[in-house]
């Protein structure tokens, strides 16, 4: 009667395990499924923001050299300048399966000729193939006015690669990162460097406007990405294995106890 006894204690345990397994794998992927997540805040790296100089070389080389020095002792105040106010910070996104695709807000008001305004972005993408982020500006509607003369500059900052150069209403349907197969923990990481400026000439006519426009980022190539690898997702793994062994031990009791209480009877 005692082995009895302990059997049945052990599969009410066992049962009750299940439940609160079962109740709490059940939350985590309701709630990692459709909670939608903001984009974090990250320190970007202060060799990422020291190639500048280099970025503007780049893309002046085609031109006038002279202006590409001006366009370097420009940039190297500039440098001083966010280094004397302390880190930089980038807003980070993160692409997966589950999430090919995503956006932020930018707005800017109130610029005066000769006005610039730099901001960064942090772009992860977990892919087991090679793929291509690829990003643009879509303004909003009631907001073209400024983007008529609105200059911006896409760059990556780490390579000092320019993506892009010209009006903001003149930017393509998409400029193109390449992504090869990252070589530790299937993630890539992307800096974007985006400066938005008035020329000097710009008339009255454009002052005191808005521009609201929404950032893109995507990767068409949905198939070359991973499932995000989260703690909610690797929590959810764990305990579908607690689930699966306390379902395991309660029909390995459940049948051992039918067979005693077949050769007691």
């Amino acid at each position: 009667m005692k082995r009895k006894g302990k059997i049945k204690t052990a599969i009410t345990i066992l049962a009750v395990l299940l439940g609160i397994a079962l109740l709490l794998l059940i939350g985590t992927l309701i709630y990692d499924r459709f909670v939608e997540r903001g984009p974090s805040s990250v320190t970007v790296p202060d060799n990422i923001i020291s190639p500048e100089e280099s970025g503007t070389s780049q893309t002046a080389s085609d031109g006038d050299g002279s202006a590409a020095a001006a366009g370097s002792d420009t940039l190297s105040i500039e440098e001083e300048e966010r280094n004397s106010e302390g880190d930089v910070t980038a807003e980070a996104l993160t692409l997966h399966a589950r999430n090919p695709g995503d956006n932020l807000p930018f707005s800017v008001g109130n610029m005066f000729p000769g006005d610039r305004e730099t901001k960064y972005y942090c772009l992860r993408v977990s892919h087991h193939e090679d793929v291509t982020l690829r990003f643009r500006a879509d303004v909003r509607p009631g907001y073209e006015k400024l983007a008529e003369v609105l200059k911006c500059r896409v760059v990556l900052p780490e390579s000092g690669k320019v993506l892009y150069e010209g009006l903001m209403r003149d930017m393509p349907e998409s400029v193109n990162v390449p992504l090869a197969v990252a070589q530790s923990g299937g993630m890539s990481e992307v800096y974007y460097e985006v400066t938005v400026s008035l020329d000097t000439s710009v008339g009255n006519e454009y002052m005191n406007l808005d521009l609201i426009a929404d950032f893109r980022w995507w990767v068409e190539e949905t198939g070359g990405l991973l499932p995000p690898q989260t703690a909610d997702t690797l929590r959810g793994y764990c305990l579908i294995f607690f689930a699966a062994g306390s379902l395991l031990l309660l029909i390995l009791f459940g049948k051992k106890r039918r067979k005693e209480g077949a050769v007691n009877g």
